[in-house]
């Protein structure tokens, strides 16, 4: 990932984001990286790849906040990756993410790293907005930790419920038809 400079872009011109945070240089940003895993590795192998890119992470100085391991899934295309010296194709992967916080002068060494790691077939780190960092979310549905299925429907529920009331539907639908 590349990190646009005040240096190359006037304040003026600066994405709102990075101009509130150029001035916090040494602060820790919020980012995420989405991986997929070979999938030559054995399910089992998969939490140590995991767990070995926190690792990396607390290394560089960062601190993971949340992760998630979703597991193997088929890939909308084929991707070509050397391993062990051969050209191989791959159409499936292990597919997982983590949040972390980290210094953003640490980030590319970071990103030098994980492209070195063997295990992964590719990866995407994304700095976060503010918003998305304070609403992370989760592929398998787990919003919070200790929250039980039927408290998590119950907050979706009251969310679409609150969104629209019944009466404005019916309102909207009226004036459709009737143009």
């Amino acid at each position: 990932t590349l990190t646009i400079s005040k240096r190359y872009m006037p304040e003026e011109t600066m994405p709102a984001s990075e101009a509130q945070e150029e001035g916090a240089a040494d602060e820790h940003a919020h980012y995420e990286c989405a991986f997929h895993i070979l999938p030559t590795l054995a399910d089992e192998e998969v939490p140590g790849v995991v767990e070995s890119l926190k690792a990396l992470v607390m290394y560089a100085g960062g601190t993971v906040t949340s992760a998630e391991i979703a597991g193997r899934y088929d890939l909308a295309y084929e991707i070509a990756k050397q391993v062990d010296g051969k050209g191989r194709r791959f159409n499936a992967a292990h597919f997982g993410w983590m949040r972390f916080l980290l210094a953003p002068s640490v980030l590319v060494a970071l990103t030098q790293e994980l492209a070195h790691k063997p295990e992964l077939l590719r990866y995407l780190v994304i700095r976060l907005t503010r918003d998305e960092a304070q609403n992370p979310f989760f592929l398998l549905g787990v919003s919070r930790p200790g929250a039980d299925s039927a408290d998590a429907d119950a907050v979706t529920t009251a969310k679409v419920e609150s969104a629209v009331s019944e009466e404005a539907l019916d309102q909207s639908l009226e004036k459709l038809v009737t143009e």
